[in-house]
């Protein structure tokens, strides 16, 4: 085992300091925090692997921070703050962030699923006070959904709606809905947005995702 500081890693791996922490913090790198700093196994290449999917507790901090939540550290341990800190810097530092985000989230975020709706009822489900629009379909977005509708539903109302809209399962669909359970959703925070877009699997939203990871915090 050939240990090295952060930052001797960094130089001779031409990164940044800042990289090599994110790294070792996520468990990209073999490393161990000792003394209130990283020693990287030297010896031990970068892996490239795309790392454990998160919990829904570090999921949720996660998105909480890239929405710039004030109170996105509520409850976390020090350690569990630093990891989270660690994750974004290594967002902000990639040119695909979506796609690292996209990764850590495959465990804990809601997959959109697919529906048909009669054509002529879409207004009608966009004005429906039970859903909360999402992806494409959020202006934050940048993006034309291209008429087909993104939202986010309580798993209580997902029936009734289903029902009376006549909303059916579908492989070509006009409506994508992320199921959530617990009562009614609230306005979608800007980490949820960002998460939308990441795990799309559309490149034009991971593109927005990219550019909504990469204007925060700055």
């Amino acid at each position: 085992m050939a240990e090295v500081s952060a930052s001797e890693y960094a130089k001779s791996h031409d990164i940044s300091t800042r990289r090599a922490q994110a790294a070792a913090a996520a468990g990209l790198i073999d490393a161990r925090w000792i003394g209130g700093r990283w020693v990287i196994d030297d010896a031990v290449p970068h892996r490239h692997l795309p790392g454990r999917p998160l919990s829904r507790r570090s999921a949720d901090a996660l998105l909480a921070r890239l929405t710039d939540d004030p109170e996105w550290a509520g409850g976390l341990s020090p350690s569990e703050r630093g990891r989270t800190l660690a994750r974004v810097d290594e967002l902000q530092q990639g040119t695909k962030p979506s796609e690292r985000l996209a990764l850590w989230l495959r465990a804990a975020y809601p997959e959109a699923r697919g529906f048909e709706a009669p054509t002529a009822d879409l207004p009608d489900l966009r004005r429906d006070a039970r859903l909360t629009p999402g992806g494409s379909s959020d202006d934050r977005s940048g993006m034309s959904d291209g008429g087909r509708f993104e939202a986010h539903v309580s798993h209580a109302d997902l029936d009734a709606l289903s029902h009376e809209y006549l909303l059916v399962p579908s492989r070509r669909p006009n409506v994508l809905l992320r199921v959530h359970d617990g009562g009614p959703l609230g306005p979608l925070t800007l980490g949820a947005l960002i998460a939308d877009l990441a795990t799309s699997a559309g490149p034009r939203e991971r593109a927005a995702a990219d550019r909504l990871i990469l204007r925060s915090h700055r």
